[in-house]
C-alpha cells in the first residue's frame, strides 16, 4: 500500500524479532541511516517488535525471526533540500508503499527518497545539514513503520492519528513525536493475542 505526503502500552507483549533487510542503504549518508534505524527501533519496540538490522545479501539468521521485511530504499536517501527545494511535488506521489497479492499484503516494503526529498524540501530547506540529515532519516523510519504496520497486522485500515493514519503532512513526518495509537496496537496485538500471552497500504504525502 502506499504513504503519500499528504505510546505502547503496557499490556503490549514486547520482544517480538522483525529483520529489516535494507536494499539500496549504500544510497544514504550514514548519518541519515542512523536516524531512521534509531526512531524506526523506537516506533516499533513501542508496538511490542524489536528491529534487528540486516543488509540484503546477509543470509536469513539461522534462529530464524519471528517476523521479516525487505525494504528498498530507491533514490539518493539524503536530505538534499536546497535542490529540491525549487521543485515540490505538485500532486500526492507515493513516498513508501509494500506489495500487495490476492489481498495479503507482502513483506516488500520501499522508500522513494527523491519524492521524499521534494515533499519535505519546501518547509526544511532553511535546516543545517546536520539537522536535514536526522529529519530525513526520521521521516523515513516513520513510512517504514506505517507500512510494517499494514504487514505485519495484515490489514489495510488505518488509524484516525498517529502512524498507521491514512495520510501524512509534512508536519507529521517533522514532528517531534509521532506515535501508534490505540487502534494500531490492537490490530497488531489483538486482545486475544495478548491475553494469551498474559490488518498495506501505502504512506503518502497526504494516503495509503
Amino acid at each position: 500500500m502506499s504513504i503519500f505526503f499528504a505510546q505502547a502500552d503496557s499490556d503490549v507483549p514486547t520482544g517480538d524479532t522483525l529483520e529489516v533487510y535494507v536494499k539500496g542503504g549504500d544510497a544514504s549518508t550514514p548519518d541519515v541511516r542512523r536516524a531512521m534505524e534509531r526512531e524506526l527501533g523506537v516506533l516499533m519496540q513501542s508496538a511490542g517488535f524489536r528491529v534487528v538490522w540486516r543488509d540484503a545479501s546477509d543470509p536469513p539468521s539461522a534462529a530464524g525471526a519471528e517476523h521479516l521485511v525487505m525494504v528498498e530504499l530507491r533514490g539518493v536517501c539524503t536530505a538534499q533540500f536546497s535542490s529540491t527545494a525549487s521543485t515540490p511535488l505538485s500532486s500526492p506521489l507515493p513516498l513508501a508503499s509494500s506489495s500487495v497479492a490476492d489481498g495479503k499484503v507482502l513483506p516488500f516494503s520501499w522508500v522513494d527518497c527523491t519524492a521524499l526529498n521534494r515533499f519535505l524540501a519546501p518547509v526544511a530547506s532553511n535546516q543545517l545539514q546536520a539537522e536535514q540529515d536526522d529529519l530525513f532519516g526520521r521521516s523515513m523510519a516513520r513510512l517504514l513503520a506505517h507500512e510494517f504496520y499494514h504487514i505485519l497486522a495484515q490489514t489495510d485500515d488505518h488509524a484516525p492519528s498517529g502512524i498507521a493514519k491514512a495520510r501524512f503532512t509534512t508536519a507529521d513526518l517533522l514532528a517531534e513525536h509521532l506515535d501508534f495509537q490505540a487502534f494500531a496496537l490492537e490490530r497488531l496485538h489483538p486482545p486475544a493475542a495478548v491475553a494469551s500471552s498474559a490488518g498495506s497500504d501505502g504512506t503518502s504525502a497526504g494516503g495509503r
